[in-house]
């Protein structure tokens, strides 16, 4: 099991092997505990629940495997419940402490969107229609952008978005703006992050699998279109104020807290940045 933040390199000798967290929990790979059958499963699982409970422990997280799908109903009969899927594995938790609340942590409570405020020489600003909003009576003009994938930077997300709708290539120079939603889909929020990128190129390559049309506007012809969305405008109005203020917020990178990581980025307000510094952003953005 890759490790993370909370679990140790401790191991808990039970029927079931599994890794000791900092909370007294234990995590347990199914595909690692040499369960040969449900039956199999089913008899070291109760075992080692007994144990686990007689030893204090708390909360407890199985892994299942797709290919071992057939051990699922088995733990949902010792008193499991689903919590989350990932890479083709089910995540299953107990809480063992009958007198306490249970304190084991919802899975992801929010989405990450990413959009790209690409903005050219001559103050115009890269915007996209949507292939599956075209069709409404409406035209709505926004930013390019989209889901962050796992492990991707918010700045990585905007280039490449940004570079697969409209193949314009950028870099990043600073963070605009950021929304936060509630009840966005699937009962999760949303966090909506708003990165200003520079182009390197100004011909457009619309990806017509995603986006029916893109353009380059006049920033403040675009705030006073009618037919921006007030969300849209709000963005591009912070932009003009984060010029006339000569602020923007600007990543600080730091050592991650475990050896081997990709740095962290904490964002802050600073003065905007000169061509040195988008130089060295830029770079740290696209590792």
């Amino acid at each position: 099991m890759a490790e993370d933040l909370f679990t140790r390199r401790e191991m808990f000798d039970a029927p079931l092997e599994g890794r000791v967290d900092f909370y007294k929990g234990i995590t347990i790979d199914t595909d690692k505990c040499g369960c040969i059958s449900p039956d199999d499963f089913h008899g070291k699982l109760s075992a080692s629940i007994d144990i686990w409970k007689s030893s204090k422990r708390r909360g407890i997280w199985l892994r299942i495997p797709l290919s071992q799908s057939e051990f699922v109903p088995v733990a949902a009969k010792l008193g499991f419940s689903f919590h989350h899927t990932l890479n083709n594995k089910l995540v299953m938790t107990r809480w063992l402490p009958e007198q306490e609340p249970n304190t084991l942590p919802d899975y992801a409570t929010h989405n990450i969107g990413v959009a790209g405020f690409v903005v050219n020489q001559k103050n115009q600003l890269l915007l996209v229609q949507e292939k599956w909003l075209h069709s409404h009576k409406v035209v709505h003009w926004k930013l390019p952008g989209g889901q962050t994938d796992l492990g991707e930077d918010l700045p990585q997300t905007a280039i490449r978005e940004t570079e697969e709708e409209t193949g314009i290539k950028t870099e990043f120079v600073a963070m605009v703006t950021f929304r936060h939603m509630h009840g966005y889909q699937w009962g999760i929020d949303d966090l909506y992050f708003v990165c200003l990128l520079r182009p390197l190129n100004t011909d457009i390559q619309v990806n017509p699998s995603e986006i029916a049309d893109a353009k380059w506007m006049d920033v403040d012809a675009y705030i006073e279109d009618p037919e921006t969305s007030p969300f849209n405008r709000l963005i591009a109005e912070a932009y003009n104020e984060g010029l006339a203020m000569g602020h923007f917020l600007q990543p600080t990178y730091l050592p991650h807290y475990i050896r081997g990581r990709p740095d962290l980025m904490m964002y802050q307000l600073k003065a905007f940045p000169t061509a040195n510094s988008v130089e060295h952003t830029s770079h740290k953005a696209n590792m």
